[in-house]
């Protein structure tokens, strides 16, 4: 099973869109996908329904031993499941916050779903990386960071990833970059193709998404409706829901996840 950790140094990269429609697309490839909301905020839940924060979650998995499966909720996709934030006490936010701090508390949660037979468990985390980012980054095996396309972007980035190196330096198992997907872009404003010329040059190459998230009102619209890209209804889904299931393609391959064997049998098209 790989855990896959969406994070990034800043707020408003685009991160909690990132980890829901990757987390549908990778669903819809066929990989038992479990989405996770660890951020305490809840940003998961607030983006899909109204009523996220009357969910238990992750919170009560691992305070109150509630089962998983009574957690974790199902969606319309058979190989999808999320587990929101939970209903963390307000006066027990920072005590939750520091509890995630080490990395260690994730591993019983982890474990268990891969008894349940995930392939991957995408975590969407808080912005920066103190805390319970801090400790997610050191319980999973990889992390993709959504970096908005601006001139301050490959700071930030920068700053992440020393943080992932001193991490590999201390435990060479630790989290590893997957790969950096640009948000907020424009292809055709030379300022977004700087910027990506300017991260390939500090980073190799293939560790930058080719699959870059455009600025788009559908995003906005989805998130109203509390649904992937890929379910708004009306027509064909949105050029970006297909940016979605470019980047499920590309990290698909990069996190070396691979199918079963299957029968390579002629089948006809016309019956």
């Amino acid at each position: 099973m790989i855990t896959l950790a969406i994070s990034s140094l800043k707020g408003g990269v685009g991160k909690t869109t990132c980890a829901i429609n990757l987390a549908f697309s990778c669903a819809k490839r066929g990989w038992k996908t479990l989405l996770v909301d660890a951020d305490p905020q809840g940003s998961v839940g607030l983006s899909l329904s109204p009523s996220a924060q009357a969910y238990i979650g992750l919170y009560e998995i691992l305070t109150a031993g509630v089962p998983f499966e009574q957690a974790a909720l199902k969606t319309k996709i058979e190989t999808l499941k999320i587990v929101m934030a939970g209903k963390i006490p307000s006066n027990e936010i920072s005590k939750w916050c520091a509890s995630l701090s080490d990395g260690t508390r994730l591993a019983p949660f982890f474990k268990i779903a891969n008894d349940a037979g995930y392939d991957l468990v995408i975590l969407d985390t808080p912005s920066g990386l103190h805390g319970p980012t801090e400790g997610i980054l050191r319980s999973c095996s990889h992390v993709l960071v959504p970096q908005q396309c601006e001139p301050l972007a490959l700071r930030s980035l920068m700053l992440t990833v020393d943080f992932l190196n001193q991490l590999q330096t201390e435990n060479e198992d630790a989290c590893s970059l997957v790969g950096v997907v640009l948000t907020m872009a424009d292809r055709d404003v030379e300022d977004t193709q700087k910027i990506v010329e300017e991260i390939k040059r500090v980073l190799p190459p293939e560790l930058v998404c080719g699959a870059m998230l455009p600025r788009d009102p559908a995003v906005i619209h989805a998130s109203m409706k509390g649904m992937p890209l890929g379910l708004i209804r009306g027509g064909a889904p949105p050029a970006i829901a297909l940016v979605f299931d470019q980047l499920a393609a590309e990290i698909e391959t990069k996190l070396g996840l691979v199918a079963p064997e299957q029968s390579d049998e002629y089948v006809s098209l016309v019956v």
